[in-house]
């Protein structure tokens, strides 16, 4: 059994708790966060040893692994001090704000050996693995196109409840390193890996609160030339699922609402996704099959969302705020 602490209680964090408590091969032994009321709601819950010091933790040898569930700017210190202190690391997305983060963390994994376990939980969807089987299985024949839309609302109650949040210096960008990753993943993951973006970033809403993106577009080229639309905007009124098209030469897959249909000359319901019992009804239910995955693997083998697995993901979005309606080769 390992010991895991969660880094941070305060959207994400109770996910990863109530994750651990369900876990086989893992434990929510300790949680850390400079807030101690919101631990203390940790302890309270989970009986959890609590910190208020990320490294007084770090020396604590009873913990064999870390979540980090902290704000973007402190993901990548925090993976990097937790590997050299010999823990194994569940990392919450984004893995790194930019090019030279990433590079250092990739850096660090290799010198000191330990598991990085990334937080691309949608691709445990039974919806996109019904989707993952069929690209593998050739079940369709040839992949002609790809598209996908995110439709979400953040307002500014959401920004503001947070002085890290809507902010380039401590978020690293909005809706693109935030809400959409999940979606540049679904594409790379799907599609073979995106080779080149061409794309378009603005502020469409708050643009006196926030100093980041609300809204993108892109035309994404993967490595076996397939082209894929991308949109997505924090700027909706609600917020809903995501929706996912693979075209193929005589049939369409469309996930959409949680649920991925097959449609040809009929409508066909393939898979459905099933819902989360904490957190928003559009995140998913994938955080738990992560860290189940994780604990059932490591450290004796890799079957399971490794940092290699989430590089050309992070690429590409470092791309798409590059690109300014160029075509950046990732």
């Amino acid at each position: 059994m390992k010991n895991a602490c969660v880094v941070g209680y305060g959207s994400i964090g109770p996910i990863h708790a109530e994750s651990l408590k369900n876990a086989a091969r893992a434990t929510l032994y300790a949680v850390c966060d400079i807030d101690k009321d919101r631990a203390e709601l940790c302890k309270k819950e989970y009986d959890a040893v609590v910190y208020t010091d990320f490294d007084e933790m770090l020396t604590d040898k009873s913990i064999d692994s870390v979540h980090i569930c902290t704000p973007h700017y402190l993901h990548k210190d925090m993976a990097v001090k937790a590997m050299k202190a010999d823990k194994h690391v569940v990392l919450e997305k984004p893995a790194a704000m930019n090019k030279d983060e990433l590079d250092e963390l990739i850096k660090v994994q290799h010198e000191t050996g330990m598991c990085v376990c990334l937080m691309l939980q949608n691709r445990t969807n039974p919806c996109i693995k019904a989707m993952k089987s069929a690209l593998n299985n050739n079940e369709y024949g040839k992949l002609i196109a790809m598209e996908g839309s995110l439709l979400w609302h953040r307002d500014e109650s959401y920004y503001n409840s947070a002085a890290w949040r809507g902010t380039k210096k401590y978020e690293g960008g909005g809706l693109l390193i935030n809400q959409a990753i999940h979606m540049i993943d679904m594409f790379d993951y799907l599609g073979g890996g995106i080779e080149s973006v061409c794309a378009s970033v603005s502020t469409k809403k708050l643009g006196n609160v926030i100093e980041v993106e609300d809204t993108a577009d892109a035309l994404f080229t993967m490595k076996d030339g397939v082209e894929a639309c991308f949109y997505a905007t924090n700027a909706h009124t609600t917020s809903k699922p995501f929706r996912l098209e693979l075209e193929f030469e005589n049939v369409l897959l469309r996930y959409a609402d949680s649920r991925l249909y097959k449609i040809d000359d009929n409508i066909e319901i393939l898979a459905t996704d099933t819902q989360p019992q904490t957190g928003k009804s559009y995140w998913g239910k994938g955080h738990s099959a992560v860290i189940n995955q994780f604990y059932e693997n490591y450290p004796r083998n890799n079957d399971y969302i490794k940092l290699s697995d989430g590089i050309n993901t992070m690429k590409a979005l470092f791309a798409m705020y590059e690109a300014n309606n160029k075509k950046i080769l990732i």
